[in-house]
């Protein structure tokens, strides 16, 4: 079965290390672009699951979504608003040039996918220090 995949060059800078927070009035930790992060996973995770016609399980898109968009708004409060901008412009760089399969691994897989992407970003931005201020 074929599966959604992200370009090479993606796997290639995820070997490098993945994304790193810019801590609110610290020194910004360096950020290898391209690598997956817990926020680009998550919206990444909902666009599959979107794709599998999920008109019968609206409801549960609707609430991963808001989850994630209050999980965004979190991490905005705690300085972090800059990290997601880079991250969101990566993320939409790497849809521009990738080729995707609908529904890749299938609705049930694309539920569990989403639903752990949602969660892995949440666990992110609750770990992440308040703004300092």
């Amino acid at each position: 079965m074929i599966r959604s995949r992200l370009p090479i060059a993606l796997a290639v800078l995820a070997a490098t290390g993945a994304a790193q927070a810019q801590p609110a009035g610290g020194p910004a930790p360096a950020r290898v672009r391209f690598a997956p992060h817990a926020w680009t996973s998550a919206l990444d995770a909902l666009v599959n699951y979107q794709s599998c016609g999920v008109d019968a399980r609206a409801g549960e898109l609707a609430r991963l979504n808001a989850a994630v968009r209050a999980s965004e708004a979190a991490a905005r409060a705690k300085g972090l608003g800059p990290l997601l901008d880079e991250l969101r412009n990566d993320w939409q760089a790497l849809l521009a040039v990738s080729t995707r399969v609908a529904c890749g691994g299938g609705p049930v897989a694309a539920l569990a996918a989403a639903r752990a992407a949602v969660r892995a970003f949440q666990a992110w931005v609750a770990a992440q220090p308040p703004a300092a201020g």
